[in-house]
């Protein structure tokens, strides 16, 4: 039977949350360890990560128990999260998850992310990676053997389906989904409001995901409704989702969700990464783009994509 040890619960209410309680479905993991989400928790674990392993970039060492009995059972461990990945360093017979490619993110000493990334995942048994694009740097990128990759993409994701809709002009409202503590959400949000907003004064955006003290814009186009229990009804009040973001890290949950329910997304290309992209500019870095659909509408059009060979 595996086990598992995990940087965040893996019940947490956002993407990672989603995937993490999926792969557990599968596993069924017979022991989880999971890091406490307090700040006086994720201090004491980072201090110690960066003490015990002070050769890798400290976001694979921030939780790391390396006296947990889950690292003397038999059979496979899953380490969910690259900040408990400084653990294959003590043992082998690991599987890592990859929620996220580190080389995708802006850190400093991006050079030592890149060879410490390399490094711990070239040392894991097998890599779980969450799209084919993922797969491929993974494996020509890092060296890893395609035998020993897996993408889980088609697990994750058996519902998407092609759907097709018309959306009609001038948008009123719209959603947006996450929390602003998470950077690419915030500045994804503040992209929005100083490029699209201005040019679509009829729009009202709902806000929804966890409400940080000190990180809200301030617009009145913009409604804070925090956590809602009934996405799918709060959803089918919006015109459609938007998701301004930028980074390139990952499948992004939150749209895949929204698709799932046959819901449009005017997103950005990192918002669509790992997936197949809409055509007539819902797949769009260009605010022109964007201004366009928002106030005039258009037809969006989904293909389902091909996750590749399930390796």
């Amino acid at each position: 039977m595996s086990a598992l040890i995990s940087a965040f619960a893996i019940n947490k209410r956002d993407g990672a949350g989603w995937v993490s309680k999926r792969i557990g479905e599968r596993e069924q993991f017979k022991s989880i360890s999971a890091r406490n989400d307090t700040l006086i928790s994720k201090t004491f674990w980072a201090l110690l990560g960066s003490m015990a392993f002070p050769f890798l970039h400290p976001i694979f060492c921030r939780y790391t128990p390396i006296l947990s009995p889950l690292l003397r059972q038999k059979g496979e461990l899953w380490l969910n999260f690259s900040q408990t990945f400084a653990l294959t360093t003590i043992r082998r017979n690991c599987v890592v998850v990859c929620h996220d490619l580190q080389c995708h993110c802006d850190h400093r000493f991006s050079r030592w992310v890149r060879w410490s990334e390399r490094f711990l995942l070239k040392r894991a048994k097998r890599v779980v990676v969450l799209s084919s694009r993922d797969m491929g740097i993974v494996h020509r990128y890092y060296g890893v053997p395609i035998d020993r990759i897996e993408n889980l993409a088609h697990l994750l994701l058996p519902g998407l389906h092609s759907f097709r809709r018309e959306c009609l002009q001038g948008a009123t409202s719209v959603a947006f989904l996450g929390s602003l503590a998470r950077t690419e959400n915030l500045e994804g949000l503040e992209w929005f409001v100083e490029k699209i907003l201005p040019a679509c004064p009829q729009l009202e955006v709902a806000v929804i995901g966890k409400i940080v003290p000190g990180l809200k814009i301030e617009h009145p186009q913009l409604k804070y409704l925090g956590f809602v229990e009934d996405l799918p009804a709060v959803m089918a009040k919006q015109s459609f989702m938007i998701a301004p973001l930028f980074s390139r890290a990952g499948i992004k949950i939150k749209v895949v969700e929204s698709l799932l329910n046959d819901t449009p997304v005017l997103g950005t290309s990192s918002a669509f990464g790992g997936l197949s992209r809409p055509k007539g500019g819902w797949c769009s870095n260009r605010p022109e783009d964007w201004i366009r659909i928002l106030n005039f509408g258009g037809t969006f059009e989904f293909s389902a994509p091909n996750f590749g060979p399930k390796q």
